[in-house]
């Protein structure tokens, strides 16, 4: 196999290091931008999409997502730590947990353990200050007599 003339290594070698800093550079510019400036360019693109859309970003916003991060196996007795999230909608949120037990509980962030082994569901509720709500259902946690070595850890955001 004959080698390679020097002016074709370094077009390869310049070319490579060019596609890497343009790249680097793209990622950078997006993680500085904001959602206005974002939507901004799409609209000046001209981008066939919600996007471009006023009234589907203004219901984006006014929407509440929420979310939640729990273990998804606890031992019987354990406390489990649930966190929410949420996003969207108008500030202050309530937030209400509701379990399969028969439990409810209204925090952003709460504990609790299960008497007794087996899978319990459970749903989120965040409302937020104007009575908007959102949801995430269907959520679960397996209650164990002893846990295997490794804990799973769930999140959702809906």
């Amino acid at each position: 196999m004959a080698a390679m003339p020097k002016s074709i290594k370094l077009a390869i070698i310049f070319g490579t290091v060019g596609i890497a800093i343009g790249i680097g550079a793209t990622f950078l510019i997006m993680n500085n931008q904001t959602e206005g400036q974002v939507f901004q360019q799409v609209v000046e693109f001209g981008d066939d999409n919600p996007w471009t859309d006023p009234s589907f970003l203004k219901s984006y916003n006014e929407n509440i997502r929420t979310g939640a991060h729990y273990k998804t196996r606890l031992a019987v007795g354990e406390e489990g730590f649930f966190m929410s999230g949420a996003k969207g909608g108008k500030e202050p949120y309530t937030y209400e947990w509701k379990f399969s037990d028969g439990v409810t509980l209204n925090a952003a962030n709460v504990t609790r353990s299960f008497d007794s082994a087996g899978r319990y569901y459970f749903d989120l509720i965040i409302t937020d200050a104007d009575g908007k709500q959102g949801k995430s259902t269907a959520m679960y946690v397996d209650v164990l007599g002893q846990l295997p070595e490794e804990e799973a850890t769930n999140s959702t955001l809906t």
